[in-house]
């Protein structure tokens, strides 16, 4: 065989291997042993040498078996190095399922992490939300504020893994990523256990405890943020859960802590989904706030435009009914007044005239559709299932007030808000506020950024003015914090039962808005009156706690 050809099949064939192995994780297990083989059956050609024809035919076959067999020792080389370094880690997290629905996994791996001492999570005072403490041979999680504590998510080596930012920094939290990689590679050539970093975060606990004695039970969520970092101060959600109850340090623990995860998981109102960040409701007349920000940023509308609402209108063959005009007498209403009043007719008109084109563009740029980037995992909202959905003029009509296939999580809402009193710019929300070693020594910290401008600095100022004048002289005036700025809106979303969820959004400053809120109930008998009240108490303990000495 010509030994060009020798030459070109065996460099194919290192190039296969260095290129299954090079590619990691990225390559099946299938495609590995179709590129294995491959080079196994170039590594014979490459190896198919001519022999002297003077040597015995027993030392022909000895030196061909030889040949062989080195291209398989060269294969099963190649198939361990990926096995113990390429996919050691993968290899060493795999679990599956056995035929009886329990989890196979290996059991080391809950003993070595509860001999690493976890970072802390710290609240923006230092107060802890989750802590380390020594015991029995390991390192024992706690969580010692019920009203902070399903925040940091939970830990639970031996059981459930981890969840919420216990799991979004899981590296940083057991010392394989944040510290110092001399350290991280001397303790892992030494065996000895990592040391993880701490979390500080940008949530407030007494805030955040206010926010629960407000709620006092009620399934819901309240968010606040700062308008202009984007920092999450209180992320409140009920139901939730104690993570204390989810971590076990031996075997014999499990199965308290079973017996409350089947609990958790067999709950109706489902206290594992935090609304505050997985909750998708209908916003109601919340989202008029969008509509009119659409309609001016167009050109469609403005504030001192006048439309008839004389109590109803027909929407091809539908009778849309007025609920809300202050004053039955009157037939014109300017789109400031529709806001204030939270006029439904009006504001079907506006979302006719914006149209499903632009009021679909819209939804997109203000982050419906998006994943919205953040600590946690955030429910997707949406404009509508579908584009399509708007080319029913009754859908773009329940859309523009706020009904329709709307879905929207508090924390967007509270984003939302935010973006109208700070110049059109929706800042990307955080919670962590840096990363520090257990020394002190700060790793990383997050600076605001703008995550998107759906809208002008000048459309924003005008729904600004249009929230505060909602708040002054419409039907939101319960909002009102003596000797502040305030402006909201609330909203009623219908879900089909006997009791709609009730929203309010506002903000605070004094004298610019520096704090927006975003208020949910549930099912909530009162109608929007509770959640007016937690969040105007919400955004007045906020601009008291927070004011500057």
């Amino acid at each position: 065989m010509p030994t060009v050809l020798r030459s070109v099949a065996f460099v194919l064939a290192f190039s296969l291997i260095a290129f299954g192995l090079g590619t990691g994780d990225s390559v099946s297990d299938a495609r590995w042993l179709a590129l294995l083989g491959t080079a196994w059956v170039l590594l014979l050609v490459a190896t198919r040498v001519r022999l002297p024809a003077a040597l015995p035919s027993f030392n022909r076959s000895l030196v061909r078996t030889a040949l062989v067999l080195a291209t398989v020792f060269a294969v099963v080389s190649a198939q361990l190095v990926r096995i113990q370094i390429v996919q050691s880690e993968a290899t060493v997290n795999r679990s599956a399922t056995a035929p009886n629905g329990d989890v196979v996994a290996n059991p080391r791996l809950g003993n070595r992490d509860l001999a690493v001492r976890r970072g802390e999570i710290f609240d923006r005072a230092g107060n802890v939300i989750a802590g380390t403490e020594r015991g029995d041979g390991v390192w024992i999680r706690t969580y010692p504020d019920p009203a902070t504590s399903y925040v940091a998510g939970y830990y639970s080596p031996l059981l459930y893994g981890t969840f919420g930012l216990e799991a979004t920094y899981d590296e940083e939290l057991t010392g394989q990523a944040g510290n110092n990689p001399f350290l991280r590679w001397r303790n892992e050539l030494l065996h000895r256990p990592q040391q993880g970093v701490d979390l500080n975060l940008t949530l407030d606990a007494e805030l955040q405890q206010t926010a629960h004695d407000l709620l006092g039970g009620r399934n819901g969520a309240v968010v606040v943020t700062d308008v202009e970092t984007g920092a999450i101060l209180v992320f409140a959600s009920n139901p939730n859960f104690d993570p204390n109850a989810l971590f076990t340090s031996t075997p014999p623990e499990n199965e308290e802590a079973s017996a409350y995860w089947e609990e958790l998981n067999a709950a109706p109102d489902s206290p594992l989904l935090l609304r505050a960040n997985l909750g998708r409701y209908t916003p109601g007349s919340t989202f008029k706030t969008v509509t009119a920000a659409v309609a001016i940023d167009e050109g469609f509308a403005a504030p001192d435009d006048v439309y008839e609402d004389d109590g109803d209108i027909d929407i091809e063959g539908r009778v849309l009914v007025e609920n809300n005009r202050p004053d039955p007498t009157r037939t014109e209403w300017t789109l400031a007044e529709g806001l204030a009043w939270s006029l439904n007719v009006v504001f079907a008109q506006i979302g006719l005239e914006i149209g499903p084109t632009v009021m679909w563009e819209y939804g997109e740029r203000f982050g419906f559709g998006s994943d919205i980037p953040f600590d946690l995992p955030v429910a997707g909202s949406q404009m509508a299932g579908s584009r399509e959905f708007l080319d029913s003029l009754n859908a773009l009509a329940d859309t523009a007030f706020g009904q329709g296939e709307l879905l929207v999580t508090p924390l967007h809402m509270a984003m939302l808000t935010a973006t109208y009193v700070n110049d059109g710019q929706m800042m990307r929300p955080y919670l962590v506020q840096s990363v520090e070693t257990q020394a002190g020594e700060t790793i990383r910290s997050t600076e605001p950024e703008v995550w998107r401008q759906p809208i002008s600095a000048e459309t924003a100022s005008t729904v600004e003015a249009l929230m505060v004048n909602a708040v002054e002289n419409g039907s939101v005036q319960a909002a009102t914090v003596p000797g502040y700025v305030v402006g909201g809106k609330t909203g009623t979303a219908e879900t089909g039962g006997d009791d709609p969820h009730s929203w309010f959004i506002g903000f605070i400053g004094d004298p610019e808005p520096r704090y927006a809120v975003a208020v949910v109930l549930e099912a909530t008998e009162g109608g929007q009156a509770g959640a007016v009240g937690i969040g105007r108490d919400m955004l007045a303990a906020t601009i008291t706690s927070c004011r500057p000495d």
